[in-house]
């Protein structure tokens, strides 16, 4: 959303159609789509190999 309401010049930095998709749908006609710059990448969760006890999202939840 900066470049939509000229808080930033440019960004190359939108996940579309899934992470960035909303604001895709509110600010279209506010930017110009310069198009994909990256294809193929990934978005998840890294673990380092030594937090063994860490195998899920639910693991990373604190207990009460």
């Amino acid at each position: 959303t900066p470049v939509a309401t000229d808080a930033a010049d440019g960004m190359v930095a939108a996940w579309l159609p899934n992470t960035s998709g909303i604001y895709y749908k509110d600010y279209k006609g506010k930017f110009e789509d310069l198009g994909a710059n990256l294809k193929g990448a990934k978005i998840g969760l890294a673990v380092p190999k030594y937090m063994t006890n860490i195998n899920s999202i639910e693991d990373l939840k604190t207990s009460k």
